[in-house]
């Protein structure tokens, strides 16, 4: 009997081996974008800035939900603290139509390269091209990433206004708690993205072709990171967004398209591929739970003696 006991209680409080889990699509996404006439069902989202009018549309303007529901891979509800995430790899996929358009840059840019000479703060930016970004989501007005599917509402107020969006881009602080960088370029302040997007094979400055995937090593060591995603797999779903502030430059406007765009879920192309998360992870014991255990132990080892 005691050793059955004592048996019991090192089983319960050893972590079990490391899990992957792969998506090769998310559950939803949806290009986030106030004039996003197709929500949910375009087959391809642009990411840019909005050329920082004071006032109007955030500062990034076109950003790209992607919904991974974990619930039915990973158990969820055992407590933030009972998730280890080991590594998190997310991909998007540059449509073809979008080919040779952006050079490709796999550092991050300061705020101050993208104001104008004239404003405050201002520095150049000394490379080719501008990063595309991989941050958290975070949501307001009452919603979450179960909530916020591919048919709800861009906003609850004017859309064109700043910071009203219902779903937005978010960096973890310091426990984990999401803050909206939707507008760090007006704000004055950088960011730390999840992870800067990397092409395989190729050089910064080099445009980047059809079908390139842009691959994002989540930054797992990071506590904040680490402790979004445990909360995440708690509740039972990932949000993440993709963002970057190109310019919004359009064909009637004198010059051609100088932004990216990924394939989402319904792209047709044979050879389409949505975004895909790969997550490596461990349950673990919670404190409350190896105190509980270290009681128990303690309790039978009295009890021999």
């Amino acid at each position: 009997m005691r050793k059955t006991s004592i048996a019991l209680v090192v089983a319960l409080a050893t972590p079990a081996l490391a899990q992957t889990v792969s998506y090769n699509a998310p559950t939803w996404d949806r290009w986030n974008y106030p004039f996003n006439g197709a929500v949910g069902t375009r087959d391809v989202a642009n990411t840019f800035g909005s050329g920082f009018v004071p006032g109007l549309f955030d500062d990034r303007d076109a950003q790209f939900l992607n919904t991974f529901i974990t619930a039915g891979d990973i158990t969820p509800g055992l407590g933030a603290s009972s998730y280890v995430i080991t590594s998190a790899r997310f991909t998007v996929t540059l449509d073809p139509r979008f080919a040779n358009i952006i050079a490709y840059d796999p550092t991050y840019d300061a705020f101050g390269t993208y104001r104008e000479p004239f404003e405050p703060g201002f520095t150049p930016d000394l490379d080719a091209g501008r990063p595309v970004e991989l941050y958290a989501t975070g949501f307001r007005n009452g919603l979450n990433a179960f909530a916020y599917g591919d048919d709800m509402a861009f906003a609850f107020a004017d859309p064109t206004l700043e910071g009203v969006r219902n779903a937005y881009a978010a960096q973890p602080d310091a426990n984990g708690d999401l803050f909206d960088v939707s507008n760090n370029i007006r704000d004055g302040f950088d960011t730390s993205p999840l992870a800067i997007g990397l092409v395989d094979g190729l050089n910064p400055g080099e445009l980047v072709g059809g079908n390139a995937t842009f691959v994002f090593d989540i930054n797992v060591a990071d506590a904040g990171v680490q402790a979004w995603l445990a909360s995440s797999l708690d509740f039972g779903a990932i949000a993440l967004t993709v963002s970057s502030l190109h310019p919004a430059t359009e064909p009637g406007g004198g010059g051609g398209v100088t932004y990216p765009g990924f394939m989402t879920n319904e792209s047709f192309f044979p050879d389409a591929q949505a975004a895909t998360l790969e997550i490596t992870y461990e349950i673990v014991p919670s404190p409350a739970t190896l105190a509980l255990f270290g009681g128990l132990a303690g309790i039978i080892t009295r009890r021999r003696r």
